[in-house]
């Protein structure tokens, strides 16, 4: 009988034991704990009365700036510095709140933050098929008071979100961001850029573009544009500086950079700045660069000097049949000598063009980089030239074959206004610092 009691006391004491296992919030369903983080994920972007301020950079490049205002209908209102419009006109779209492997943010609706996505490269500004390899869904990371961290699903981009202040979300929601970037832009665009660091004149990049700031040539970072400032994605070193922003003076239209609180102006330079790079260009002529592309339309601040010669000798060729220049090629050949290709059009007959190549020595100095040219004997104008082009403008360019014998010049890198991504070469006259010509390097 003892017996049968005990057994029934710890058949009682499982059973309890049992049910409050059953009871502890450990065991509760998965679905309803994941309803219940998924809940409270979303009362974090709810909880920002003034919206956000996000910010991504894409491994593809660039950085993007973000204003959100999430609903609890799972709509969401936001900005974007993608182009002017998307910073100036709101735009409502959808969102939800999905248990992938964790709590995930799906903008799910096409809009703003799908752009740097699209894979036509015409929109995103990337590849086409890869885009910017940016991200459109977010894992949730970690949360502070005032911030939540995210990760891109698929190309697991960092993905922050910070909370506004009333004055930053009146400001953003006014265009303050549009009309910082229309206004900053014609001060960047085909310039050429410096700052004056240790003493010293040191070209810099800044371009609104690909949304790259460099210094040198040697150091550089994505932006995003914030309210008056160019929030740099990693920070900049050069020498004893540090720069992780880029600020704009609304007042007096200038970008600067701060070390500590003394500003350190960009500014714009009339001649070309000569880079310090290793390899030195002129080292490399015909190794690392065959050619050197002169196209005026691309190429905003060639000397006053050489547009001179280069407009006389196009007035000269639209006097014979019409014709004009459309580009000049520089050719870097072997033996010190190099070719002057000009390339012109006939507008009655737009499918033919017509190039006339002058062929020149060069004595080049190997340690400073200065170079002069006399035509080749067998290039002589007053003879007749292999190539029946140049023995046909030759009357009419020469305002420009002379100009390659008149002066002396030092081969360089420099900074200079040019199309996107290019690597661009200067000849900087040396006897007349006031003439100098660049162009697109070509391998």
């Amino acid at each position: 009988m003892k017996k049968i009691l005990l057994y029934m006391m710890l058949a009682i004491i499982g059973f309890i034991a049992g049910c409050k296992k059953d009871t502890d919030p450990i065991f509760d369903d998965p679905d309803t704990r994941l309803a219940a983080e998924l809940s409270a994920d979303q009362a974090k972007l709810l909880n920002a009365p003034n919206g956000w301020k996000a910010m991504i950079y894409p491994k593809g490049g660039k950085g993007f700036f973000y204003y959100f205002k999430f609903k609890a209908d799972g709509s969401v209102t936001m900005l974007s510095d993608f182009n002017t419009t998307t910073a100036r006109v709101p735009m409502d779209a959808t969102y939800r709140l999905k248990a992938l492997q964790r709590p995930t943010l799906i903008f799910d609706t096409y809009s703003y933050i799908h752009l740097p996505s699209d894979p036509n490269g015409d929109i995103s500004g990337g590849t086409n098929g890869v885009a910017l390899a940016s991200d459109f869904e977010f894992a949730f990371v970690r949360s502070t008071a005032d911030s939540l961290v995210f990760e891109g699903i698929f190309n697991k981009n960092a993905f922050k979100m910070v909370k506004l202040t009333a004055a930053e979300e009146q400001n953003i929601l006014s265009g303050a961001i549009s009309t910082f970037i229309s206004e900053s832009t014609p001060y960047i665009t085909n310039k050429i850029l410096y700052m004056i660091l240790d003493g010293k004149q040191v070209p810099v990049s800044l371009s609104a573009g690909t949304k790259v700031f460099s210094i040198s040539g040697k150091v550089s970072s994505v932006f995003y544009y914030g309210l008056d400032v160019l929030e740099l994605g990693t920070p900049i070193k050069y020498g004893s500086y540090t720069f992780d922003k880029v600020y704009w003076d609304k007042t007096e239209k200038y970008f600067y950079a701060l070390k500590g609180t003394e500003r350190i102006k960009i500014e714009i330079s009339p001649a070309p700045l000569v880079l310090d790079t290793d390899p030195a260009l002129h080292t490399v002529l015909n190794t690392r660069w065959a050619s050197l592309k002169i196209n005026i339309a691309d190429l905003p601040d060639l000397s006053t000097d050489f547009l001179s010669k280069y407009n006389a000798a196009n007035a000269n060729m639209n006097g014979y049949g019409s014709r004009y220049i459309e580009y000049i090629t520089v050719l870097f050949g072997t033996n010190n000598q190099i070719t002057l290709a000009a390339r012109c059009r006939n507008p009655a007959s737009p499918t033919s063009t017509y190039t006339a190549n002058y062929v020149f020595n060069m004595t080049l100095n190997s340690t400073t980089g200065v170079a002069t040219f006399v035509l080749d004997p067998a290039q002589a104008l007053g003879a007749g030239l292999g190539n029946s082009n140049a023995n046909s403008f030759k009357t009419y360019l020469k305002p420009l074959t002379d100009y390659f014998v008149a002066n002396s010049f030092k081969i360089a890198y420099i900074s200079a206004g040019a199309p996107s991504g290019s690597t661009v070469g200067a000849f900087l006259g040396v006897s007349n610092p006031n003439t100098f010509f660049y162009g697109v390097l070509g391998q």
